[in-house]
């Protein structure tokens, strides 16, 4: 889980959001005001709307951002890597498209909240977006619209740092407050991972030391024949050490990638409709979890084949019987 919240921020803010700082403009800025400012700033922006589509039984509301500022404001494809958008359509997100039985080359009818105007437009391609499940397009398909872009956000890479007020601006973010959003919000789950960490290690050790005692247990009657024929106790510590060893290498071994198709699983059902990421594992995490295994594994190996020397040999082979 941690990893995976890890590269969920890495996607947001290391591909998709390449700006370091967010311009919100004010709703009511003038032309003049957007003009110094994008001279001053750059370019770059965008405006989100909200708008109605038809599907086969109801009308949808969604987003739909209009992505002018390509470099900074990144879209990518399935496997999260960065793409140019095309002119002629509507992009939509893999998993909006999965909900809504959307395909490429589609044709939807949708409006702008607030318009009359109707529109059929062909399903260009699908983007993902780790957090927002939506509509995209470019501004130039939008102008091809009856409606007016008007932006309503500008992202630049000039230092802002020492400037507090901008005119027609209405709050001035940077990459850092937004990561600090997001962090605010999983502060909640990044305390349940933390617990989540404690309590499995401490259930993998009881299980691990429970199965080892039931194994130990079922081996009585075999040490103890082992024994009558002549075996010394080292060399019989050493077999049941060996065997244990070997058995927990292959356990290791099927487990991690069974561990991470349930991981993913959960992660996939789990997070609901409105963000989609899927599982990631750190080779360093997978080390971790194959080592403390194998050690919690192999120290109550050691600490059950101390009772070897103590096994009655009667009572085990009778009691076989």
């Amino acid at each position: 889980m941690s990893d995976s919240i890890k590269g969920y921020m890495d996607w947001e803010f290391s591909v998709i959001n390449k700006f370091e700082y967010k311009l919100s403009l004010a709703s009511d800025y003038t032309n003049s005001q957007y003009d110094e400012i994008i001279n001053k700033y750059g370019s770059k922006t965008s405006e989100t709307v909200g708008v109605e589509f038809k599907t086969n039984s109801e009308i949808v509301v969604k987003p739909l951002t209009i992505n002018d500022a390509e470099g900074l404001l990144v879209v990518t494809d399935h496997n999260r890597e960065p793409f140019t958008m095309k002119d002629d359509g509507l992009y939509v997100t893999e998993k909006m498209a999965t909900i809504y039985g959307l395909k490429i080359d589609d044709e939807i009818e949708w409006h702008v909240i607030g318009s009359d105007n109707w529109y059929k437009t062909k399903i260009t391609g699908f983007n993902r977006d780790p957090q927002s499940q939506q509509f995209y397009c470019t501004k130039a398909f939008y102008e091809t619209t009856d409606e007016e872009y008007k932006a309503d956000s500008v992202y630049t890479n000039e230092d802002l740092s020492n400037i507090k007020e901008i005119d027609g601006v209405n709050t001035i973010q940077t990459i850092q407050n937004l990561k600090d959003g997001i962090n605010s919000m999983l502060g909640m789950m990044y305390m349940l991972i933390g617990l989540l960490i404690g309590v499995s290690s401490i259930l993998a050790v009881v299980i691990i030391y429970n199965l080892g005692v039931l194994s130990f247990s079922e081996k009585n009657y075999q040490f103890a024949t082992l024994k009558v024929l002549g075996f010394k106790s080292k060399a019989i510590k050493k077999i049941f050490i060996k065997q244990n060893i070997w058995i927990s290498i292959v356990a290791i071994a099927i487990s991690l990638p069974l561990g991470y198709t349930m991981t993913d699983y959960i992660f996939v059902n789990a997070i609901g409709d409105t963000y989609d990421f899927n599982a990631m594992i750190s080779p360093f995490t997978y080390i971790i979890s194959a080592v403390g295994t194998f050690m919690v594994s192999y120290l109550t190996n050691k600490l059950l084949a101390r009772k070897i020397k103590k096994i009655d040999m009667v009572s085990s082979l009778k009691g076989n019987e």
